[in-house]
């Protein structure tokens, strides 16, 4: 093989470098999420060891010196069998006067380390293959000898190459979670045209090659792409960038297990006692699971949504959950964990992006209401994550369970909750506050990357747009702000916001409303809300469409179930004037009601803007995410999966206190008892769960009264009543019902 290599290499490896940027995409990606986990990890002062296989002319070696910096590295090592390519290496390393780093050029599976020669079995901290593992004939005992290599603790591997899917795909891998879902699997045609094409040249794509990988080691974070330089959008050829580690550093790492099982039966079918430590994870089904039907008329929902799942496992079953291969947490840093999930169930895979790019409950409400304090076990709706980090940045020593089906709403959760921990104040405010980041791309990469799990870090690398949308000068000449993007742009309610945008310029009030964000006088709001805005936004033909019940699931997330309660209390324009009257009269869109600001603005101001924007509020979160001390237990638990499989992973009486936003407004009668028979068994008793309704008085308060609760009228919202219920005042009640 290496005479075939110096033969096809020797008359282009001068060239190489300038001529494989098009084609070998991915490389720079890998290296700074190996850069990223090289600062976490490298927090005791010692210098990592690197192998780069199959490194050719030293390309990822100088550009590791550009994102880590190689005197960083105890010894840099490049190994490959091709000598033209080395040659070109070593010229390089000369010319940069690095003395830590050596060019090997031997096979991959038989080289020697010289200073480690027969001693390096555990010694490496990082082995990096860049487009070498598709090259390697022999490739089965190269990645055993890898695996033998590396630390067994805190070593990784990195990885890009072509691949291309089997037409299975990775539903049934172990790490089917993290091995890449998003993007993976190949079209027919694609699957067999690249393997054959790239034969001719002796690179091999076959799926055993990525299969085997992920099997030897455990994936900590995966990316799927389609290279389109050749023709853009018509040439699509699969490469994908991998991170793994040893299995026996997960096999290591604290037992998190999460998911629809329930916990008090499991015991007493085996004999064993509950854990009597409130730390202790719940036990819980592995991802084998059977889901339970999702209700129809939940099929699309906004958020969590409850069905009926009290799973039991039998003794083998919870033997095998409770061996070595059970599920870990997708994410666990110190300040929150994110709990795995299979995201090719029907229930999360219906989702492709969020529904609410911000959160529009009133935290400044459930705050004078729920009494926070240190110890404090709560469920809330992750929906954007503002209000689980309002109650986090109001009081410290909580145990936050953040709970929702649609797994893109914990991705927004768990960037925000990566950037608090690994982001300066400005950057963090550009991100969350205007919502936009030109470089998010890298910032992605080199900085949050490591503290994501896999599915997000995917999630947002496939949706960078979101923060970095693409410029079009003819779309700006021709649309003006209409074509503007950002964070609050995207999902459903971004839809809702850039139709507002669109109803206001077409009435001729989108001056009014940016006024509106900016005036300091609440007297000279009220004016512009009577005199200019009012008129257009209760006109005949915005009343019509807020009446038409398919228009207020696809614009405003309201399904049909809210729809009818809400019209069962009165017409929809009474509904609507109720509810905005009152806010532009009472509270101040330039100063306090960042909800209102944010629907007209399409961003923050540092005056107006949710707890967690603040720098007082930013300082004490990012304390609470990023205290890296081993006592310090983490407080935000994300679970991607439904309330009701949730609840059924706790045990009794582990909830002081539940807040559910509108969420039983979509139920039927069955789903709504399901939840309440489950919320009685874990609400500790003087604990209690918090609602809004659409509804004055909602039907199900008989369902909580039934189940043992006391249910209590906080606030009930009257008709003309021109005073708000909190800054958003969109819904008619508040209640609270305590446990018996």
């Amino acid at each position: 093989q290496q005479g075939r290599l110096d033969a096809f290499y020797e008359g282009q490896a001068a060239v190489y470098d300038s001529t494989r940027g098009g084609l070998l995409r991915g490389r720079k990606t890998m290296l700074r999420l190996c850069a990223a986990e090289l600062k976490k990890r490298s927090n005791n002062g010692a210098k990592p060891t690197w192998i780069d296989l199959g490194g050719g002319t030293g390309w990822n070696i100088e550009q590791m010196d550009l994102l880590y910096g190689l005197s960083n590295f105890e010894q840099v090592y490049l190994v490959d069998l091709c000598r033209p390519l080395c040659k070109v290496a070593e010229q390089r390393f000369q010319a940069k006067g690095w003395k830590n780093v050596k060019v090997i050029c031997q096979d991959a599976l038989s080289f020697v380390l010289p200073e480690l020669a027969g001693q390096d079995r555990g010694q490496i901290d990082l082995v990096t293959m860049s487009y070498s593992l598709s090259m390697i004939e022999d490739f089965y005992p190269v990645v055993d000898r890898i695996a033998s290599l590396l630390n067994p603790q805190t070593g990784f591997i990195g990885v890009a190459d072509f691949y291309v899917s089997g037409a299975a795909g990775p539903s049934g891998h172990r790490d089917a979670e993290k091995a890449g879902v998003l993007g993976y699997q190949c079209n027919w045609f694609t699957r067999v045209f690249w393997q054959h094409w790239f034969e001719f040249d002796h690179v091999y794509l076959h799926p055993c090659r990525r299969n085997y990988l992920e099997h030897k080691f455990a994936t900590h974070k995966a990316l799927n792409c389609r290279n389109h330089f050749i023709v853009p959008y018509l040439i699509q050829m699969p490469y994908y960038v991998w991170l793994g580690q040893p299995t026996s550093a997960v096999e290591s790492a604290p037992l998190q297990l999460v998911g629809p099982v329930s916990t008090h039966s499991t015991y007493a079918m085996t004999g064993a006692s509950p854990p009597s430590s409130p730390d202790l994870p719940p036990v819980v089904s592995p991802d084998y699971a059977t889901p339970s039907p999702i209700p129809k008329q939940m099929q699309r929902s906004r958020s969590t949504i409850a069905y009926k799942s009290d799973i039991n496992l039998g003794p083998s079953a919870l033997s095998t959950l409770l061996s070595s291969n059970a599920p870990r947490a997708a994410s666990s840093s110190r300040g929150w964990t994110r709990l795995p999930y299979q995201p090719t169930k029907p229930e999360h895979a219906q989702f492709s992006t969020y529904i609410y790019g911000f959160t529009w409950e009133d935290p400044q409400r459930d705050l004078e209401v729920l009494d926070l304090r240190p110890g404090d076990s709560l469920m809330v709706i992750t929906s954007a994550g503002d209000n689980a980090l309002a109650y986090a940045a109001h009081q410290s020593g909580l145990k936050i369970h953040c709970v929702d089906m649609n797994p893109c709403q914990n991705h927004l959760l768990e960037l925000k909750l990566a950037a608090l921990r690994s982001l300066d104040y400005d950057t963090f405010w550009r991100l969350f506050g205007l919502g936009s980041l030109p470089d998010f791309a890298r910032t992605l990469d080199s900085t949050l990357s490591a503290e994501l799990s896999s599915p997000a870090y995917q999630y947002w690398r496939q949706n960078v747009h979101a923060f970095a949308p693409r410029k079009s000068a003819l779309a700006d000449m021709v649309l003006g702000d209409l074509s503007h993007r950002n964070l609050y742009t995207t999902g459903y309610s971004g839809m809702a916001l850039r139709c507002l945008r669109v109803i206001t310029k077409l009435f001729g009030i989108h001056r009014a409303t940016q006024q509106l964000v900016v005036t300091s006088s609440l007297a000279k709001q009220a004016a512009l809300w009577r005199d200019k805005i009012r008129g257009c936004i209760f006109s005949n033909i915005a009343i019509r469409m807020l009446d038409n019940p398919v228009a207020m699931w696809q614009f405003m997330g309201v399904p049909i179930n809210q729809w009818n309660m809400l019209r069962s209390e009165g017409s929809m324009s009474q509904y609507v004037r109720d509810t905005l009257d009152p806010v532009f009269h009472s509270t101040s869109c330039a100063k306090s009601n960042y909800f209102y600001h944010l629907l007209f603005a399409r961003q923050y101001s540092p005056d107006c803007c949710p707890d967690y924007l603040t720098k007082d509020g930013f300082a004490r979160l990012q304390h609470t995410v990023g205290n890296d001390s081993a006592s310090v237990r983490p407080t935000f638990h994300l679970h991607t999966a439904t309330l009701l499989d949730t609840l059924g992973g706790m045990r009794d009486g582990e909830l002081t206190k539940a807040v559910i936003m509108d969420h039983m407004d979509w139920f039927s009668p069955e789903d709504a008892d399901s939840e309440v028979v489950a919320l009685a068994r874990v609400v500790k008793k003087t604990g209690f769960v918090l609602w809004r309704s659409a509804a004055r008085i909602p039907w199900y308060i008989d369902v909580f009264e039934k189940h043992g609760f006391i249910v209590e009228a906080l606030d009930i919202r009257q008709p003309n009543s021109m005073k708000p219920l909190d800054r958003v005042n969109m819904y008619a009640s508040l209640y609270k019902a305590t446990r018996l």
